[in-house]
């Protein structure tokens, strides 16, 4: 039995050993300057997903209110706060447009779609954080804005939303200058991760993004959660597992971005089925963790969950809990069979 557990515990350490043996990596191959500028890269994309989840939160805090205001036939007050709330559906997409261009044009292209890409995604991002700059002037020059800090929905709105607009506009601008000017000086020699998706690319450019703001939504709620979500009066339980479902979907996407997109080609394909594997299994615990909780607390959704994004947690919808729950199985099967269907062609 001993020697059995020896040879076992060989084994599994040999298997993560060579999960994680660095030349599975693209980053192996790369000289010092390529590694450095794709750490950055790698650093700026994580930086930008934690400023997407919170933006994409606050636009559907807004976007809840606008909905009640419709649903209760108040269409002038509905109208009234999407004007007032654009500076933030603004900043939502300025944030995954950058961080969407950082992904497919800094990491999963060649050097002629690079220096195209990032000349014309430039454009879009500084395009949207002038516009929204001019916007939140105009309102406050028509007095839809009563001043520059108003206090809602945050503390310092709209002033915060311009700061973030003119970060924005930087970016874009740097984006534009990089490929006419600096592109000379400071080439980005990074090879492509890999050929870009052709195959059915708008279901998968479809498929991803959907993906992407579930686990922004859900990574957001969960840091929220933990200061919002009630761990007392008989609800441990669901808290508990609710935050843990929260926190399934931006775990794969953080393996999806920062694991299976950074191996070989090769890799690629013989890491994919084992991952898609470990991950359904995982996700099928969670699912059953978090229906057992529901169970034992049939109105937890709407009494914990409902802190967070009240529309999400509507008693009789309850759409969080099909978003939360489902989407991380779904991924999982989605890949199992690109993994099956992959081996199946290699043979």
């Amino acid at each position: 039995m001993k020697g059995q557990a020896e040879i076992s515990s060989l084994g599994w350490n040999g298997n993560m050993k060579k999960f994680f043996s660095r030349d599975n990596f693209v980053l192996s191959t790369f000289d010092q300057k390529q590694k450095r500028q794709s750490l950055f890269v790698s650093l700026l994309i994580l930086v930008m997903g934690v400023v997407c989840a919170f933006t994409f939160m606050n636009m559907l805090y807004c976007f809840s209110d606008i909905v009640g205001s419709c649903v209760c036939a108040s269409f002038d007050i509905a109208l009234r706060d999407f004007g007032r709330s654009l500076p933030i559906f603004l900043s939502f997409f300025m944030s995954i447009w950058t961080i969407w261009s950082l992904h497919t044009t800094f990491r999963n292209e060649d050097n002629d779609k690079f220096v195209k890409g990032t000349f014309r995604k430039g454009i879009v991002i500084a395009a949207f954080g002038g516009f929204n700059i001019v916007y939140i002037l105009v309102m406050l020059i028509a007095g839809r804005f009563t001043s520059l800090v108003e206090g809602s929905p945050s503390y310092l709105y709209p002033l915060d939303a311009m700061l973030f607009s003119l970060v924005f506009l930087a970016i874009g601008v740097f984006f534009v200058l990089y490929t006419k000017k600096f592109q000379e000086k400071l080439p980005y020699v990074v090879p492509t991760r890999g050929p870009a998706v052709q195959k059915a690319r708008f279901l998968h450019h479809f498929f991803v993004t959907i993906w992407m703001l579930v686990a922004f939504f859900t990574f957001a709620a969960f840091a929220y959660g933990l200061f919002i979500i009630d761990f007392l009066h008989g609800y441990q339980f669901f808290s508990i597992a609710l935050l843990i479902a929260y926190f399934l979907s931006p775990l794969y996407l953080l393996v999806w971005e920062f694991y299976y997109n950074e191996l070989t080609e090769e890799k690629k394909k013989e890491f994919l089925l084992p991952l898609a594997l470990a991950g359904l299994i995982l996700a099928v615990v969670v699912m059953a963790i978090y229906f057992v909780a529901l169970g034992l607390n049939l109105d937890g959704p709407s009494n914990v969950g409902f802190g967070v994004l009240p529309v999400a947690y509507a008693a009789s919808v309850n759409i969080a809990t099909m978003l939360v729950v489902a989407t991380p199985t779904i991924v999982c099967v989605v890949a199992l069979i690109k993994a099956l269907i992959g081996r199946k062609k290699a043979k």
